[in-house]
């Protein structure tokens, strides 16, 4: 028995050698935490990598027989595909999400692009304050820019509808980027108070003036939904990122009144049961319902 322990001991041991040992482990720990801060290392990493290694095979004795062959060793465009490759393997290395990884690809390609079509300075400037008053806030509360779809407008509208009927509700929609969910319940449910809250000033300011010349009486407000007292909502409603939902959950479970919903766009609470789930289609995302 003695000698079982000794060896389930020395196992043990060796796999946390060899954990010690993976590259990738490493590559973990030496990386920033945020992602943005992640992705502009790598870049700069392969940056130098091919620096370095580029003047060699140019001027190595090889070079004659690699141009014979068709390859522009002078280009920028030759070494673009060796760069996106290796930032590629490193971004999947530390186990970046994939949209990341195609973001290693495209960034400098595009880069290049525009230089060759040498646009005035206004386009880059007008293009980043976009992107700002779009993504304000994304390197902090951790939730991008979603889009709903139709589809999700009348599943939410039908939920209502079962669990009220006529009676009148105060819903919030947290997160409510250009306000398509909430217009579209005060549209069909004129006895509800549907309010949005956003915190990028672009989707609010749009939703903004949508309401105010459809004359809906959605109201939006510019904010973050974790300053904002749920103990008064019927129903909350979100569609946030995966990385947010464990908060977002202790918030709603603190102060929503028992009988209350809470509904979550493709992203599940983890380690919580829904109520329900519905499909609003094919092609859009599912409705995770869940009962206070």
């Amino acid at each position: 028995m003695r000698s079982n322990k000794l060896s389930a001991g020395a196992l043990q041991q060796y796999v946390m050698e060899q954990r010690l040992l993976s590259p990738k482990l490493w590559m973990q720990k030496i990386m920033p935490r945020k992602l943005w801060c992640q992705a502009l290392l790598i870049q700069c990493l392969s940056l130098l990598l091919i620096a370095g290694v580029a003047p060699g095979v140019i001027n190595s004795v090889f070079a004659f027989e690699l141009r014979n062959v068709g390859l522009p060793l002078d280009s920028i465009w030759f070494w673009l595909f060796p760069h996106a490759l290796l930032v590629s393997i490193m971004a999947r290395a530390i186990r970046m999400p994939v949209w990341w990884r195609w973001i290693h690809v495209v960034f400098p390609l595009a880069v290049i692009c525009m230089q060759q079509i040498a646009l005035p300075a206004i386009v880059y400037l007008a293009g980043f304050v976009i992107t700002l008053a779009l993504y304000w806030s994304v390197h902090n509360t951790r939730v991008p820019f979603y889009p709903s779809f139709p589809a999700t407008w009348r599943a939410m509208h039908n939920i209502l509808e079962q669990h009220a009927g006529e009676q009148p509700l105060r819903v919030l929609d947290i997160g409510s980027g250009l306000g398509d969910v909430s217009l579209f319940l005060s549209k069909q449910r004129t006895q509800d108070q549907i309010d949005g809250i956003e915190i990028a000033p672009l989707p609010w300011l749009v939703s903004v003036i949508h309401a105010t010349f459809t004359g809906s009486r959605a109201k939006f407000t510019l904010g973050d939904y974790r300053q904002t007292d749920f103990a008064t909502l019927d129903v909350v409603f979100a569609y946030l990122s995966p990385a947010v939902m464990a908060d977002v959950w202790q918030k709603v479970q603190q102060e929503m009144r028992p009988g209350s919903l809470f509904i979550s766009s493709e992203f599940p609470v983890v380690d919580v049961t829904a109520a329900r789930i519905i499909y609003p289609s094919a092609s859009s995302p599912a409705l995770y319902v869940y009962t206070l």
